[in-house]
């Protein structure tokens, strides 16, 4: 970040050369404060929002953040802060910040003192004094801003200390006595100053005043603190008794680090002042930490991070490793110890502090151990917790030493163990994320990367057998959730039985609820690890993480889970919250929540064990067996799933808008308000179709209409390929449903969202079916009109699509008048718009414009670009036909610049049509550009068949060019393969192209796995 500087030291400033910059709010300054006090290092969300918030997050905390950084952005620069996966880091550059400044002045001062040169040491430390402008980060709120305020003020007095140490070793003045008397009065319980002050009376003649002081100080501890004056100043009254000749003198030079002296700034220590002390022991040199696992595989990136952390200069750095049970934290935590030996010269300590186990060791007792371990006899310990915490910082307070403690249960665990100074750092794991410990940075495990988690698999069976049965083995690192410990079994099984085929395993991992059964091996299973923490939940922690496994949907949007828990909004995110933060939740971008699969399998087997305990515990009371009953019908699977359906029933219901939502689901309407955009953010199509298909195969869903709704309410919403498979899936167990019940309506929604994406996936005698089904139910039922409009339109566009335009046309009129009897404009304009191209494929140009510009008035009152953008499309097409080339090109390159960057089908589709105008201009090169960049939106969006059209129109426009006929070649057979296997006509014009060159096999015909019976 080139030409910016920060100050902390006073109110939190920034400049950009020499203009200042306008940082934002209060709130927004704290956050920039979180990252500058942690420049260059990688800060978590989750840390910023404990840092920001506390224990009182706002409602969307991530959100919130994302905002302010974002802001900072604008002020800082684009990539200031940069978002890393989980977080953010800010770059600083060395000396853009006041407190690196601080920093290098003080160890400047450091070493001139250490070489006696104590008025040059006195000046630098003047400068740090200067660089505090008021009260550091004044008036930011937060409580990483206010425990910074704290330890940065207490830093100032620390290096007040030390500077008026340095002059009065060079030889104190009047105004050093002047103010040490104002720095004592200031604050009277710090006796190094009343030392200091007598020192400086003392070595200026006015010894009498020095025992004043010193009297002064002992009366005033006395009576405020019931203790008398310390050893330091007792030994220097008496030296000054004695009239102590050494006293007059100032201090040698003190020894290097490393021979036993104290150097650092905060601590007072001079020859003249303390009395001799008697040689200490050989310290102690523990190297406590496990075997490192010859085995370990992957983590490099969290590796670096925990590195990055513990060597951190200047501090006592706490890494804490966070992660569910069985992730790999202690062998993560054992590996980076080992590789930071050298680092910490003066040893390792590490215990289990058996946190997540229910029987958490107590801090006393760990630090016994430690004490132990340090060399300290068992008689000398200390006996409470706060001496025994004393002890154990200043037995380290000239060590370094990485104390290691893992399987901490909370932060009180943890903070009396933490060491005082600079040197040592901390290592803990833990389930919980100890964000509030002083210095802490956390890093986030999840479970292993696909590879990683093949690569552990190898190390342990064997490279050659791994590559024997790659695919199943990846099926068997998939069905694992990828977690370690439960790869670390699967190993542990296959390579105990070298002659069992990876299938055997296969087959008994694919149940999800035995699959806790297989994954035990000795003493290892996953299971009791998740055990343990579930035992730690409260009874709304435990009733939460039990049904939020109920729905089997990808992940969870904070309303959602208000609906599982049939919580207010607020109250079901903390409950959330509040597992993410122990582990038994996970937390998904933008705004999500979900679980491990080996969790959710876990958490499904929980709700037998639950029910019966419940009703063993209300056995005795006949109110408390009603609460219990009403309590499991509220739990029960199927009542669970029709709240979450009703609310993905109301959010797609607000994202349609009121007139497309008459269509799809009568009368859901009321109090929607106006349509806002044409589609919404993010269509939760993998969650919907997931749920609808759960809901549906339930014995007796209560609500299967509302199922249906939501499921064609989705469909008209999605605008991708990649909806395709999970709806269509859905549809077909909804359909089934739905015939079982008897309900005609929920079979209607059912086929026509089945017959719209049969034809999208190309499937088109299959799409004729359901459509033609659907379209005879609504007329011999009665059903609402709206109902048979979608079938009539949806009947059209499988008419334009095979081939036939004079049977659309019907459909579109059909369509056209229901919506205007509706009053629905927005449809009757689309339907316009599929007229006027059923009007195109028959010839009739002008009929096809005219109907084009009364969609286009349409478009034009409602200000929908989206719509204007598919009608400029559809007068490109029938310019193109006309031979009006140029015209074509204009009208297709307006409607792409309407379009939405993410509607990737329709920016595909109307690519093609450009590149058709294009090589009839003999535009080629241009041509070869929009086929490819049609070939790459349509990959993205997972349109299989406009992937395939598009290859085929890449491979033309390659083979007019000329330059590359090979490649030509290969596109059209690429797109062969996929058009054929569809059974899409185009496939035979590309057979003849290919010729003998090339591949003339006709693949076999692939159904959708959707497809009804």
């Amino acid at each position: 970040m080139g030409g910016l500087r920060f100050a902390v030291l006073g109110p939190l400033r920034g400049w950009r050369d020499d203009g200042e910059l306008a940082l934002g709010s209060p709130q927004q300054r704290s956050l920039l404060l979180a990252l500058l006090l942690r420049a260059n290092h990688p800060v978590s969300s989750g840390q910023l929002v404990d840092d920001l918030w506390g224990e009182e997050p706002p409602a969307k905390p991530s959100a919130v953040i994302r905002t302010y950084v974002h802001r900072l952005r604008r002020v800082l620069g684009p990539e200031a802060p940069s978002t890393l996966s989980g977080g953010y880091l800010l770059t600083v550059d060395a000396g853009a910040l006041d407190t690196h400044r601080l920093e290098e002045l003080v160890g400047e001062a450091k070493t001139l003192r250490a070489a006696g040169e104590h008025a040059r040491a006195a000046a630098a430390l003047r400068s740090v004094l200067a660089l505090w402008q008021g009260e550091p980060m004044a008036a930011l709120p937060g409580p990483y801003a206010e425990r910074q305020r704290g330890e940065w003020a207490e830093r100032r007095v620390t290096v007040l200390e030390s500077c008026l140490e340095a002059e009065v070793e060079a030889g104190p003045s009047g105004e050093v006595v002047a103010e040490l008397s104002a720095v004592t009065a200031e604050h009277p319980l710090r006796e190094r100053f009343c030392e200091l002050l007598m020192l400086a009376l003392y070595r200026t003649g006015r010894q009498a005043e020095a025992l004043g002081a010193y009297r002064a100080t002992d009366r005033r501890l006395r009576e405020q603190l019931g203790v008398s004056a310390g050893p330091g100043l007792r030994e220097l009254q008496r030296r000054i008794l004695a009239a102590d000749a050494a006293l007059l003198a100032p201090a040698p030079p003190r020894p290097a680090a490393g021979t036993g002296a104290t150097t650092d700034t905060g601590t007072a220590g001079t020859a003249a002042v303390a009395a001799p002390r008697p040689p200490d022991r050989a310290p102690v040199r523990p190297t406590q930490v496990p075997a490192d696992l010859a085995d370990f595989t992957g983590r490099e990136a969290q590796t670096e991070a925990l590195r990055a952390v513990l060597l951190a200069p200047r501090t006592v750095p706490v890494a804490v490793v966070a992660g569910l049970g069985g992730v790999g934290k202690t062998a993560l935590a054992v590996h980076v110890a080992h590789g930071l030996a050298a680092d910490f010269p003066d040893g390792q300590l590490y215990l289990d502090l058996h946190g997540a186990d229910g029987r958490p060791t107590r801090p006393e007792e760990v630090l016994g151990v430690f004490l132990r371990s340090l060399g300290v006899p068992a008689d000398a310990l200390a006996s409470g917790l706060a001496e025994r915490s004393a002890q154990f910082r200043s037995l380290l307070s000239e060590r370094r030493v990485l104390v290691v403690l893992d399987n901490a249960r909370d932060a009180e665990q943890i903070r009396p163990l933490l060491p005082g100074r600079p040197g040592c750092a901390v290592l803990v794991t833990s389930r919980a994320r100890l964000g509030s410990l002083p210095n802490a940075q956390v890093v986030e495990l999840t479970a292993f990367a696909p590879r990683e988690a093949l690569g552990l698999l190898g190390q342990v069976i064997g490279e050659q057998r791994l590559r024997a049965e790659e695919d199943t083995a990846a099926e068997l690192v998939r069905l694992c959730g990828h977690l370690p410990l439960a790869v670390r079994i699967l190993a542990a099984r296959l390579a105990c039985r070298p002659g069992w085929a990876m299938e055997r395993l296969l087959d008994k991992l694919s149940g999800n609820l035995r699959r806790l059964d297989v994954l035990r091996a000795g003493d290892l299973a996953v299971e009791p690890a998740f055990r343990f923490g579930y035992d730690q939940l409260t009874p709304e922690q435990a009733r939460a993480f039990r049904l939020l496994a109920v729905p089997e949907v990808p992940d969870l949007s904070p309303g959602a889970v208000a609906a599982v828990l049939g919580l207010p909004e607020h109250e079901a995110e903390e409950l959330a919250e509040s597992l993410v933060d122990c582990s038994m939740l996970e937390t998904a971008p933008p705004d999500r929540y979900r679980y491990h699969d080996l969790l959710r399998s876990f958490a499904q087997r929980l709700a037998p064990e639950a029910e019966a305990e419940a009703e063993a515990a209300a056995d005795a009371d006949a109110d408390a067996r009603v609460r219990v009953r009403v309590r499991g019908e509220e739990d029960r699977p199927a009542a669970v799933l029709t709240r979450l359906v009703a609310r993905q029933h109301a959010e797609t219901v607000a994202a349609l808008g009121p007139s497309a939502a008459r269509a799809a689901l009568p009368g859901a309407s009321a109090g929607t308000g106006p349509r806002a955009a044409a589609r919404p953010s993010r269509v939760d199509y993998q969650g919907v179709g997931a749920l609808v298909g759960q809901y549906a195969g339930l014995p007796e869903p209560p609500r299967l209409d509302l199922a249906a709704e939501l499921l064609l309410g989705c469909s008209l919403l999605c605008e991708t390929g990649q909806a395709t498979r999970p709806l269509g899936h859905a549809a077909k167990v909804l359909l089934q449903a739905a015939v079982r019940a008897g309900d005609r309506t929920a079979e209607v929604r059912a086929r026509l969202v089945l017959g719209r994406l049969l034809t999208e996936v190309g499937s088109e005698p299959a799409a004729l079916a359901e459509l033609l089904r659907t379209r005879d139910l609504c007329t011999a039922h009665g059903l609402p009109g709206p109902l048979l409009a979608l079938a009539h339109a949806a009947l059209g566009a499988l008419f334009v699509q095979v081939g036939r335009p004079g049977d659309a046309l019907g459909g579109f009129t059909a369509a056209i008048s229901v919506w205007e009897r509706l009053g629905d404009q927005r449809s009757v304009a689309a339907e316009l718009l599929n007229l006027a191209g059923a009007f195109t494929e028959l010839g009739r140009y002008d009929a096809a414009v005219r109907v084009v510009d009364q969609s286009l008035l349409i478009c034009h009152r409602l200000a929908d670009y989206e719509l204007q953008a598919l009608a400029l499309d559809s007068l490109g097409t029938i310019a193109h036909d006309r031979g009006e080339f140029e015209q074509a090109l204009r009208h297709h390159r307006n409607a792409l610049s309407l379009l939405r960057p993410d509607d990737r089908r329709r920016t595909g589709r109307t690519l093609l049509r450009l590149t058709e105008s294009l090589r009839a201009l003999g535009r080629g090169e241009e041509a070869v550009a929009a086929a490819g960049r049609a070939v790459e939106v349509l990959t993205l969006d997972g349109d299989r068949r406009g992937r395939g059209l598009a290859l085929a129109a890449l491979g033309d426009a390659l083979a007019e060019c000329g330059t590359s006929p090979q490649e030509a070649l290969a596109r059209r057979s690429e797109a062969y393969d996929i058009l054929a296997s569809i059974g899409s006509p185009e496939a035979n014009r590309l057979r003849a192209l290919i010729g003998p060159g090339g591949s003339v096999v006709r693949p076999r015909r692939q159904w959708p796995s959707w497809l009804p019976a």
